[in-house]
């Protein structure tokens, strides 16, 4: 699905009906996410969320068209990038002989600190 999102934008960018820079991909992609936010607050449907989460991401792809960047490639790093961080919490808990889900939030911001310093 993402690539059929980047040919898309691409063909949108291409015919000049998008966004002149990527700065202003960036204000619109803004503007999708306090749409979303709206939505939350006022406890939309889950359609509409679906409908804003969408928009998010289409215009998130957007920018990445224009930076040409793949989003498979960077969802993929991203993903790696985090369960190796995940991994890394969770042995810490298990290390210490605590059940990871009794771990308090600060103490795993604490530990993501270091996992992002170490992994």
């Amino acid at each position: 699905m993402l690539k059929n999102a980047e040919k898309l934008q691409q063909k949108l960018i291409d015919s000049g009906f998008s966004w002149n820079t990527h700065k202003d991909a960036f204000t619109k992609h803004q503007e999708e996410i306090n749409e979303l936010q709206e939505a939350i607050d006022h406890s939309e449907s889950h359609d509409r969320l679906l409908e804003e989460y969408g928009d998010c991401l289409f215009t998130l792809i957007n920018i990445g068209c224009r930076l040409q960047l793949d989003s498979n490639k960077a969802l993929d790093i991203a993903i790696q990038k985090y369960e190796k961080r995940t991994s890394y919490l969770y042995k810490k808990a298990s290390e210490l002989g605590v059940d990871f889900s009794t771990v308090p939030l600060e103490t795993l911001l604490v530990w993501w600190k270091e996992a992002k310093n170490n992994v």
